[in-house]
């Protein structure tokens, strides 16, 4: 009966107390949340220069205070803290893949052929744009000499391309006919115009204003 008289009597000085007063506990075992009054700022408690994925086309309920990450101009006498803290520009990540700063290594099982390795991850400067690279791609193809053409076999990656006497190709006498070895990786992946991970599409908006 006690606790709960004292509980209701600390949750009534709570209500009286400005919001910005605090309430401490004896210790940890006698702290009670619900006696304590929290109120956010005036910015959410979203800390100006903070960037956020949106899924939308539509901007949120206090939209004036988000610009989006497209690299446009930030007017210092609208956004004086955001122009502080990014310059003249806010960042633009149209089309980019938000990275971590910094290096670590992982330690990665790849099967019995070629075993453990290990990967160096490392960004560039903080707000540089790193541009895409591949791992090395590399293998090997194996030639059988016969009377007339260069048998040879190859897989994934490689391509065997029969052809009737060109004139750059390697072939034994009499010259009729021989075998370009090619590469090819999107007989193994997909290719397109750039490296990328499985993606969805997203906005990102950076907070402007409080």
């Amino acid at each position: 009966m006690f606790g709960n008289i004292l509980r209701l009597c600390v949750f009534a000085l709570a209500l009286l107390l400005p919001a910005s007063s605090v309430l401490q506990a004896a210790d940890a075992t006698s702290f009670d949340p619900r006696g304590i009054y929290l109120a956010a700022d005036g910015s959410g408690g979203v800390p100006v220069g903070t960037v956020v994925a949106w899924p939308s086309w539509g901007w949120p309920s206090d939209g004036n205070k988000w610009l989006e990450c497209n690299g446009q101009w930030v007017n210092p006498a609208s956004y004086p803290e955001l122009a502080a803290l990014v310059g003249a520009n806010v960042p633009n990540y149209q089309g980019m893949f938000l990275r971590g700063y910094g290096t670590q290594y992982h330690a990665q099982w790849n099967g019995g052929n070629v075993g453990t390795t290990w990967t160096e991850h490392s960004s560039w400067g903080l707000g540089q744009i790193q541009g895409d690279s591949i791992r090395n791609i590399n293998g090997e193809a194996y030639f059988a000499r016969g009377f007339q053409n260069i048998g040879a076999s190859a897989s994934g990656a490689f391509q065997i391309e029969n052809v009737a006497s060109p004139a750059n190709c390697i072939y034994f006498n009499p010259p009729t006919g021989g075998s370009f070895l090619r590469f090819n990786a999107s007989g193994v992946v997909p290719i397109s115009h750039e490296n990328r991970p499985a993606n969805m599409a997203v906005r990102y908006l950076i907070r402007a204003a409080r």
